[in-house]
């Protein structure tokens, strides 16, 4: 019995500090994905940056000497579908304004099809700097261009 006792205590020490291990290596699995994911948005922001630098000012936007700068109107919401089956488009919304300089193509590239066979409209709410929100609506298959004051 005396034998038995230290060593129940030493599986039990050993299954404890495993289970520790394990609970710390998921946080810090956890941890990486995050820095990961916040790196990769940096990346496409700078790369966003250095694409849209070349032909600014020449197009006849308005914003100063270097034109309009896309990537600082912020969507708020984006929201594609009909008749209450709707998907979240922020991000495709957002990203087509940089690439686009302001347009969108409304289809089901920005965020599938939520509801087959029938028209949809895609919803969005934007800010142009600190202006007041800017809201607008177009129909699938149609070009949504915002419009911001520089």
């Amino acid at each position: 019995m005396k034998f038995a006792k230290p060593t129940i205590m030493r599986i039990a020490a050993a299954l404890a500090l495993t289970a520790a291990a394990t609970s710390s290596f998921a946080q810090g699995q956890e941890a990486r994905r995050g820095f990961d994911a916040g790196y990769e948005a940096g990346q496409r922001e700078a790369q966003y940056d250095r694409n849209d630098r070349g032909d600014r000012g020449d197009r006849g936007d308005r914003g100063g000497p270097r034109g309009p700068r896309w990537d600082r109107v912020r969507i708020l919401e984006a929201e594609y579908g009909a008749r209450g089956r709707m998907c979240d488009a922020r991000r495709a919304v957002q990203r087509d304004v940089v690439r686009n300089r302001g347009a969108i193509q409304v289809d089901n590239g920005l965020c599938g099809d939520p509801a087959g066979g029938i028209p949809k409209r895609l919803r969005v709410v934007y800010r142009c700097h600190d202006t007041a929100p800017g809201r607008v609506v177009a129909r699938e298959g149609e070009t949504l261009r915002l419009t911001c004051r520089w």
